[in-house]
């Protein structure tokens, strides 16, 4: 992985999934705290704007002076999965979908974009501070499938990381805690999860920034963690959230007929209702719904 230095205000986002108005309400927000640096933690395209994200994420970088570093999410994986063709299992109900789903954001991006996306790494580095999309012991994971259908560049089609949550199942704490103690590192920062929360254990620091674009902790305003180092022990972090132009967003919705499932208004419904309540979208359809299976 890269290796970098924290600076003294430094920006952690996560999960826009291509909600423009929720990240424009972020940077303005990271804007006025004078960060110095953003760190981007991974899907960034996979929602209803995934180029006017990519777009504004690059704009308003060079606008502001602020460095935007970004890592690949899962959504950036499966974007930049290659032979996504020659896939196994592409006539399994849940492949089809996801197929449908990548190409429909490859289709949304520019040339550009896309070798910008290629740029990114999978986790970054500094002198004790590891940022990863979904978790350390997630990469470590992946890397372990040993399914002769499954070659080794398109294992990550195949995996969904669990990501690191608050509380989280005690083994798989302290399995985390081990592998930092291991490795030096004394801070990790993740998303994946879309909620937002940091917890000090001892000497060590887990934060996950949650979601700008798609919160899952039933709070819908955007979310991101600014953390505020004076160089000496472990930073001091915030987690922030804002509010935003919920109503573009809504009418995105209703006009991105062509995004796939969007001809079914039941779904177009729920995931209105996702971004008004912070609940995912499948909550709200009924259950006699074939899109609630």
């Amino acid at each position: 992985p890269w290796k970098r230095t924290l600076p003294i205000q430094t920006a952690f986002i996560a999960d826009i999934h291509g909600n423009t108005p929720a990240l424009r309400a972020v940077l303005d927000d990271i804007a006025a705290e004078r960060c110095s640096q953003v760190y981007m933690l991974g899907d960034l395209i996979n929602g209803l704007d995934p180029h006017g994200s990519a777009a504004l994420l690059q704009d308003w970088s060079a606008a502001a002076g602020v460095p935007v570093t970004c890592i690949r999410g899962n959504a950036e994986a499966y974007l930049l999965t290659p032979e996504r063709q020659n896939l196994p299992r592409q006539d399994e109900e849940w492949n089809i979908g996801i197929i449908a789903l990548v190409q429909w954001f490859e289709d949304h991006l520019s040339a550009a974009d896309l070798d910008w996306i290629r740029s990114f790494p999978e986790t970054l580095q500094w002198d004790d501070a590891y940022l990863v999309h979904d978790s350390p012991l997630d990469r470590l994971a992946v890397k372990r499938i040993a399914d002769p259908d499954i070659l080794p560049h398109q294992r990550e089609w195949f995996f969904h990381g669990r990501g690191i949550k608050p509380g989280g199942v005690d083994t798989e704490r302290q399995q985390l805690l081990e592998w930092m103690t291991a490795g030096g590192i004394t801070q990790v920062y993740c998303g994946h999860t879309h909620v937002p929360f940091y917890q000090q254990i001892d000497s060590r620091l887990v934060c996950n920034a949650g979601s700008v674009g798609m919160p899952l902790d039933g709070d819908p305003r955007p979310a991101w963690v600014l953390a505020q180092s004076n160089g000496v022990g472990l930073p001091r972090l915030e987690i922030r959230r804002v509010d935003y132009n919920l109503d573009e967003q809504l009418r995105r919705i209703d006009q991105t007929l062509d995004y796939p499932d969007f001809d079914n208004p039941q779904v177009r419904w729920a995931f209105k209702r996702w971004a008004e309540t912070g609940i995912y979208w499948r909550a709200h359809l009924p259950p006699s719904s074939p899109a609630a299976a």
